[in-house]
């Protein structure tokens, strides 16, 4: 099959006398982006077509990281290429965060679109679009499939807004397996490599899929499921041990923060064992999500286009699953809640790579901008990839910030219906924290401080921010992470 590439050579060669030729626009990689929800570093290890399909033909990025360590300023910092203090989306919920907070009309689609790219999205977008703002088609998008919440927290009856018009697929409690929500996903992306791909214009395909993010309250309620998994997947790890890391359960949380002392207790016998059936229960929801890539992957080989492409998988964040006896959730500087898969392949990356080159997703977009050739419209705040997935022996000394903050009204209205009365703002958990490759320190909003040393302690089970010995490396982090909290640009990198 012919490529756009082949085609332009044609048509140059016989009009190249009497047209000007942009050769760079021509010579524009396909650019896809997997992303999953919730996903952590090892739970990769339960899908052996990614890794062998990304992975095994690229490089795997073994210090891969967020900053902020939960779904919508995560997303928000994919898309903007900033930490969450630039780009403004603190947290999940109004006033400070959600789709509303989201400069959607200055964001990397907008930029991809204007350099010539056909852009796709499908999937979960940004937390609130279609609950607390509308479900509508943002700018930069040439296909648009996105979940509407609060649906999206389905993996049958969700709605999706397909190009401006709202569909439902299917039943809640219903299962269809054709209409399961990631193979649902799968199918519509494949379409679309097939429609575009080798056309005349590159193809920016970005697919977020949900799992193994939780599905909603009354769902799992019924069900007795924290994420059902594809059918032909639902007993695929039924009998799997719960894999656990020395933090698991941590015995003695005494240099942890007080709020996180009083909130956990060692875990029950009955708590570890919901914990194993849940992590049963992601392991094989992210089996659809390992055929969906495949999928995707082989629609780009048929199309042609394979070769001439750029796939990225990763995660918009972790998950605790008991460590540091926390039994579920994300939003915590420690990494299983920050650390996240991150696979690359493309022209120009040597097979089976590993880099242990410290990153983050505020790298995300700026990769994607230097391969198409696009300029940002705002300063961003990361670096590209592109030179540590090429050469895994380099190594830089640049440190990540991990931020949190935002307010969030008390209840679930921001205003009281009966009294008129508006609801009071709550503090989202705040901390600042820097992270280098042998560093992390946290200093948490109320006095709280935590110093870990990654290389004698990768789990984080003692803090050292105690003490005299560790002294002028905690005045030394202080003062970075003071410039870091607040960085632009270079500054930050």
């Amino acid at each position: 099959m012919k490529t756009r590439r082949h085609t332009w050579l044609a048509t140059a060669l016989v009009c190249a006398v009497f047209l000007p030729v942009n050769s760079a626009a021509a010579e524009q990689p396909n650019l896809v982006v997997v992303m999953t929800d919730d996903q952590t570093a090892a739970e990769l290890a339960g899908m052996p077509q990614t890794r062998s399909l990304i992975g095994a033909k690229g490089v795997r990025f073994d210090r891969s990281y967020v900053s902020y360590p939960v779904c919508c300023p995560s997303r928000a910092t994919y898309l903007t290429g900033q930490y969450a203090h630039n780009h403004g989306v603190m947290g999940l919920y109004p006033p400070t965060g959600g789709y509303g907070r989201f400069d959607k009309r200055n964001a990397l689609p907008v930029w991809l679109q204007r350099a010539g790219y056909h852009t796709a999205h499908l999937g979960k977008f940004l937390n609130g679009y279609g609950d607390q703002e509308p479900a509508d088609v943002p700018p930069g998008w040439s296909d648009w499939h996105a979940t509407v919440d609060y649906s999206t927290y389905r993996m049958w009856g969700y709605t999706m807004n397909d190009n401006g018009r709202l569909h439902t697929y299917g039943r809640p409690y219903r299962e269809e397996p054709r209409l399961y929500q990631t193979d649902l996903l799968a199918a519509k992306a494949a379409r679309i490599v097939r429609r575009v791909a080798g056309g005349p214009a590159p193809l920016f395909l970005s697919v977020n899929f949900l799992a193994p993010h939780h599905e909603a309250r009354p769902i799992q309620r019924r069900t007795g499921w924290l994420v059902r998994p594809a059918p032909r997947h639902r007993h695929a790890f039924a009998s799997a041990p719960l894999a656990r890391t020395k933090s698991f359960n941590e015995a003695d949380v005494s240099d942890k923060p007080r709020f996180l002392r009083r909130r956990t207790h060692p875990l029950t016998t009955s708590e570890v064992a919901a914990i194993r059936r849940d992590a049963r229960a992601r392991r094989a929801a992210l089996l659809a999500v390992d055929d969906g890539v495949a999928r995707i992957v082989s629609a780009l080989q048929r199309a042609g286009e394979l070769d001439e492409t750029y796939i990225i998988f990763t995660s918009d964040n972790g998950y605790m699953q008991g460590e540091h006896r926390v039994s579920s959730g994300k939003l915590l500087p420690y990494d299983p809640s920050t650390r996240v898969p991150l696979l690359m392949r493309g022209p120009g990356i040597p097979a089976r790579g590993v880099s242990d080159e410290l990153v983050a997703n505020v790298d995300l977009a700026p990769t994607l901008l230097e391969l198409a050739g696009a300029r940002a419209g705002k300063t961003v705040d990361g670096r590209s990839l592109l030179p540590f997935a090429r050469n895994t022996a380099l190594h830089t000394k640049r440190a990540i910030l991990h931020e949190t903050g935002g307010r969030r009204y008390a209840g679930p209205r921001e205003q009281d219906e009966r009294t008129n009365i508006r609801r009071p703002l709550r503090r989202v958990m705040t901390y600042h924290a820097i992270r280098t490759r042998r560093w992390l320190y946290i200093r948490w909003t109320g006095g709280s401080r935590e110093l870990y040393d990654l290389v004698g302690d990768p789990d984080q089970l003692q803090s050292l921010h105690a003490g005299r010995a560790h002294r002028h490396v905690r005045r030394v982090l202080a003062r970075r992470l003071r410039k870091l909290a607040s960085c632009a640009g270079e500054s930050c990198r």
